[in-house]
């Protein structure tokens, strides 16, 4: 395969070999950067709803009560200010 490129890059211009070049030094690191992190990284065994189940723990009763009673169904208000939704009681 590296005979073939080299093949090719002799009949490529050069602003083409510019572009091939800084997109291989991209995939080196890319891939460099992969190897490390993968042994870096703990592996999980938790679930995404343990996780959340974890950090729900974490937050004291009292902040909990804190929150809107329409916060689930009024998200958006909250976070970004758009107009409420009307909730129809039961």
């Amino acid at each position: 395969m590296k005979q073939e490129l080299i093949q090719e890059l002799e009949t490529t211009p050069d602003f083409v070999i510019e572009e091939v070049y800084h997109f291989l030094i991209f995939l080196k690191t890319r891939v460099k950067t992969r190897n490390t992190t993968n042994l870096t990284l703990p592996k999980l065994d938790n679930s995404i709803l343990n996780m959340i189940d974890e950090i729900i723990s974490e937050v004291p009763p009292e902040e909990w009560e804190k929150l809107p009673k329409d916060f689930a169904e009024n998200i958006d208000y909250y976070l970004y200010g758009v107009p409420n939704r009307i909730i129809k009681q039961q």
